[in-house]
């Protein structure tokens, strides 16, 4: 089991920014109950190619946990979730503000009943302010912190083609809520962390994309830094290379013949134009692995493109064991991508599938104290499914 042995979370987050904050920290060993109402995660809705009635979103962020349907518009509800609080460590919850302090089940009724709780509230972009109520997905979160700007070609901003947002605010979360987890030891006294996916794009992405606007005060129309070189396309695929420094360049250079692409007197940025300009030309005169010898012989930092038929046999991700494929019992076979930390004594393992929808309900109930004849009440009136 991992680190987190012995920690309860109870989960009333979707979609991706919660489960897989609650995902990774299943992986570290803590219990993850799922709370989901009738209509299940929206990552549960049919997209077909769901196997087993298991889709990717389930699949993929919400491992390690257990799952209970709980509909907290019943009365009720909210008392099964404040009793089950009790006994927890961690709540979390994504939904649009307010919406949990109407049902009942927010930070200052779940503190009432466990003043050690660490609770945590994700949205898009804060809980309060002109944005406070409006719906929040991954791409306008990325058009609005300046993910997109940053990513531009040709002077167009360009979206990341992955839920970027979304998956930076789970790790932002998963972090914070370790710390506050390590506090509340010291202190007795939990806390309400409130988090804003906007906030937590701009905390990863501003350090060096906004280099040029450190310093104040600022030019406007200035665009964000691109430091980072685009793909280089050779005869059989593509690589990638990363020159930062004149030692580099010379390496490259001299690795492909061409030391002269970097001489003269004009100033740095054009003679590194130049040469950029120039390998265009040359590498696709040669397949990958003819320039890639020759520029690791050089000790400039440089690699193959990975695709997603090769990436899986990569031998690097091969030794370091970075995916791993296991035997769903409803979905089948499945590859997955391993928790990346390495621990010498309490290694993160899957020890949990991805659960169906209310699938440990009854389960859950029990180990939070409720009796048979409780559970029965609750499946009666439909509180509980």
């Amino acid at each position: 089991m991992g680190p987190l042995k012995g920690i309860r979370v109870l989960d009333m987050s979707m979609v991706v920014s919660g489960p897989f904050c609650t995902m990774m920290l299943g992986d570290l060993g803590a219990d993850i109950v799922k709370f989901e109402q009738p209509v299940g995660d929206v990552t549960r809705m049919p997209s077909g190619s769901d196997r087993g009635g298991m889709t990717i979103g389930i699949l993929n962020w919400n491992r390690n946990k257990r799952a209970i349907m709980l509909d907290l518009k019943r009365d009720g509800a909210a008392e099964v979730l404040l009793k089950m609080a009790e006994q927890a460590d961690v709540v979390i919850q994504n939904v649009r503000p307010g919406v949990v302090e109407r049902l009942g089940v927010g930070y200052e009724a779940v503190a009432a009943r466990n003043p050690k709780i660490v609770y945590c509230s994700i949205a898009g972009y804060g809980f309060e302010g002109p944005y406070v109520n409006k719906p929040a997905y991954d791409p306008i979160i990325q058009g609005m912190a300046g993910v997109m700007v940053s990513q531009r070609t040709q002077g167009r901003p360009r979206a990341v083609k992955n839920i970027i947002a979304d998956k930076v605010t789970a790790m932002t979360a998963a972090i914070s809520i370790l710390a506050a987890l390590n506090e509340a030891q010291r202190s007795g006294r939990g806390q309400h962390l409130t988090i804003a996916m906007i906030d937590a794009v701009a905390y990863y992405l501003m350090p060096d994309v906004a280099s040029r606007h450190t310093y104040l005060p600022d030019q406007r129309g200035v665009p964000p830094s691109m430091n980072t070189l685009e793909p280089f396309q050779t005869a059989d695929g593509y690589i990638t290379i990363a020159p930062l420094t004149d030692k580099h360049w010379a390496g490259i250079l001299g690795a492909v013949g061409h030391l002269e692409w970097f001489e003269g007197d004009e100033p740095r940025m054009e003679r590194v134009k130049r040469s950029i300009k120039s390998l265009i030309t040359l590498f696709p005169t040669k397949p990958s692995a003819y320039w890639l010898e020759r520029i690791e012989a050089a000790d400039v930092p440089c690699g193959p493109l990975n695709d997603f038929d090769s990436i899986w046999t990569d031998p690097q991700f091969t030794v370091n064991q970075t995916f791993f494929e296991y035997e769903h019992p409803a979905a089948g076979r499945v590859r997955a991508v391993r928790s990346p930390a390495k621990f010498s004594r309490t290694q993160p393992e899957l020890w949990r599938h991805a659960p169906a929808l209310g699938q440990h309900t009854d389960e859950i109930l029990s180990d939070f104290g409720f009796s048979a004849n409780e559970i029965a009440k609750l499946r009666a009136d439909q509180v509980v499914r």
